[in-house]
């Protein structure tokens, strides 16, 4: 992938990785990075300004007018669920990309944070390297789900234009003010509102939970490489002491060892402070907003299995998708932080002096409290929490069912 520039895997510092997402949020007339001063062309503007619309008018304002008005009229609940489902699976999209054009600044502040802190790490370093391996791991990461949520879009609008006849993203779907919805011009109208309405919605959400995964996954980097320079600690401290032996033999081994592992604990320490005031940073500002998107997402399931796996077999993996990608982004920061726990205790403190040891406890201690993220304070972002929302949805899922099914018969 070098050949695509610095959207290559070999670029995966913080500073590139910052640059190849401001490009993907220019295109959302956002920008996040301070230094990039260059004006978001006028075209863009223009094409977010009427694909948002379009969206609000096709998902939104059409959504709620079939599930308060068309849908007593007809009495088909099934072109109902599918309304409710559409509407809902898209909404928490459009809701972040709303969130963080709100707070454009302040997310811009976040990231001028990261960039000041990752100017710390020492250029060719082990540490600077390994922080460079795992952040290639999350920029690939962030490249599969980027690539993977545009040629699903790709696909899913192309696809009508491949079958036979006249059809659209979702032939049951009712626009307001298009019915029929397959006879012209209505058909050609519906066509031309839905393409830039799933444009914006896809690229929304692609865009942003790449986001997600790029600062979350910098966090989870510096606490996996934290924890390469814990497990090493030890044979570090030996061989600082060969080099000082060999020039200075006033002191002895011990006490060198021990001034090393000192030094080395201060760092380590300064580093897990700043992560974890990046964590409380990223955590303050974006729970919010997942608590909301877990709502809607609920809700689109729910009714995506109402509706019938034969309606909504295109929407269902796609709302599922976002709620798993969520819960990974949780689960590696939650892994990592695990990882720096278990290299604490096993670094060999047994063999420091009382004073590393008692830091050694004291980091111990403030591992202990786990790295993680939530929605809305609630929940943590886990494979754990994962569950519990498919057993939630399901369990909602076979609770309304008879109620469905006596309404429709």
């Amino acid at each position: 992938m070098g050949m695509f520039g610095n959207l290559g895997l070999d670029h995966s510092d913080l500073r590139t990785l910052i640059e190849n997402i401001d490009i993907l949020f220019r295109g959302l007339t956002i920008n996040i990075d301070e230094n990039n001063i260059r004006p978001i062309p006028w075209i863009i503007y223009i094409f977010n300004v009427v694909a948002g619309t379009f969206y609000i008018y096709v998902y939104i304002l059409s959504m709620i007018w079939f599930v308060l008005f068309r849908c007593p009229e007809c009495g088909d609940i099934t072109i109902c669920f599918l309304e409710v489902s559409l509407g809902m699976c898209s909404a928490s999209a459009i809701i972040k990309f709303f969130y963080i054009k709100l707070y454009e600044t302040t997310v811009r502040k976040l990231i001028y944070e990261y960039i000041k802190y990752d100017r710390l790490v020492l250029p060719e370093t082990r540490f600077a390297d390994n922080i460079k391996k795992h952040l290639r791991i999350v920029k690939r990461r962030a490249l599969i789900i980027w690539i993977t949520f545009m040629v699903n879009g790709t696909i899913y609008i192309i696809m009508p234009f491949l079958m036979p006849g006249r059809h659209l993203t979702e032939d049951l779907y009712v626009i307001y003010g298009l019915e029929p919805m397959l006879e012209s011009p209505n058909y050609e109208i519906a066509t031309m509102l839905m393409i830039p309405a799933i444009i914006i919605g896809v690229f929304s959400l692609a865009v942003i939970v790449a986001f997600m995964v790029v600062i979350v996954g910098y966090i989870e980097a510096q606490m996996l490489a934290l924890s390469e320079e814990l497990l090493n600690l030890r044979q570090d401290s030996e061989i600082f002491c060969e080099k000082v032996t060999r020039q200075n033999n006033s002191l002895s081994t011990i006490a060198i060892q021990n001034i090393f592992i000192k030094n080395r604990l201060r760092d380590i320490i300064r580093f897990h402070i700043m992560n974890i005031k990046l964590r409380n940073n990223v955590e303050n500002k974006f729970r919010i907003i997942y608590i909301i998107e877990f709502i809607f997402l609920f809700f689109a399931i729910v009714a995506e299995l109402l509706g019938g796996l034969e309606n909504t077999y295109v929407q269902l993996p796609y709302t599922f998708d976002q709620i798993f990608l969520d819960c990974l982004i949780g689960q590696r920061l939650l892994d990592a932080s695990i990882v720096f726990e278990k290299a604490l205790y096993s670094c060999e403190w047994e063999n420091f002096n009382v004073a590393n040891q008692k830091t050694v406890l004291l980091m111990l201690r403030n591992s202990q409290k786990t790295l993680t993220l939530s929605a809305g304070g609630i929940a943590v972002l886990s494979y754990p929490f994962l569950m519990h929302v498919i057993k939630s949805t399901y369990s909602a899922y076979t609770t309304l069912q008879s109620t469905v099914t006596e309404v429709k018969y």
